[in-house]
C-alpha cells in the first residue's frame, strides 16, 4: 500500500476523507446530540471533542489508518465518523472498525457502507489478518451493520466498564465471501 492510500476513499454515496482539525464543529455536533450519546456513552463537551478529534489525527499519522469523517457525496453534508482504529480489548491490541452517524441519517444503510469499506480498506490494503467490532448488548442496530460487513459474534466482554458484545471478522472470511 501507498502512504496516503486510504487518505480519501469514495463509497457509492459516501466521501471518507482522513479526519482533521477543520472536522471539529462537525464532531462538537455529533458527540453532543443525546441520541449519539445513547449508544456511544455521554455527551461530550466541546473540550473533549477536540481531544477525540486530535486523537484521531495522532492515529493517522502513528499507524497510517484511522477515523474518516464522512460526507454525503451529493450534498457534502456531515454524515459521521468511521473507520479504523487500535483499540485495546480486554488487555489485547485490535484493530477496530468504528462508526458513528448523525441520527439524521439512521436507517439508510450508510453505517453498513462505511463498515464495508473499512473492512475492505483493512483487508485489501492494510492486509490485516483480523478486525474486531463492539457494542453494547441492547444496540441491535450496530450489531446489524456489523452482520452485514462480515463479523461474528465471539463473545460477551467488558469495555469502558460497561458490557459489551465483540464480533470478529477474518480476512479469510473476507477472501472467502463468508
Amino acid at each position: 500500500m501507498r502512504f496516503g492510500a486510504l487518505d480519501e476513499i469514495y463509497t457509492r454515496r459516501l466521501a471518507l476523507r482522513r479526519t482533521r482539525r477543520g472536522d471539529l464543529d462537525d464532531y462538537v455536533r455529533l458527540f453532543r446530540d443525546p441520541r449519539v450519546a445513547a449508544t456511544l456513552g455521554p455527551a461530550r463537551s466541546a473540550a473533549q471533542t477536540a481531544e477525540i478529534v486530535e486523537n484521531a489525527i495522532a492515529h493517522w499519522q502513528e499507524h497510517g489508518f484511522g477515523l474518516w469523517t464522512a460526507r454525503d457525496r451529493p450534498s457534502g453534508a456531515f454524515v459521521g465518523r468511521g473507520g479504523l482504529r487500535k483499540a485495546m480489548v480486554e488487555g489485547r491490541s485490535e484493530v477496530e472498525v468504528a462508526y458513528a452517524l448523525t441520527p439524521e441519517y439512521w436507517g439508510r444503510g450508510l453505517a453498513t457502507e462505511l463498515a464495508i469499506e473499512s473492512v475492505r480498506a483493512a483487508f485489501a490494503e492494510l492486509q490485516l489478518a483480523e478486525l474486531v467490532c463492539f457494542t453494547t448488548p441492547a444496540n441491535r442496530a450496530s450489531q446489524r451493520v456489523m452482520e452485514k460487513a462480515g463479523f461474528r459474534y465471539e463473545r460477551d466482554i467488558t469495555h469502558a466498564d460497561l458490557p459489551h458484545v465483540l464480533y470478529r471478522h477474518t480476512q479469510q472470511a473476507w477472501e472467502a465471501g463468508i
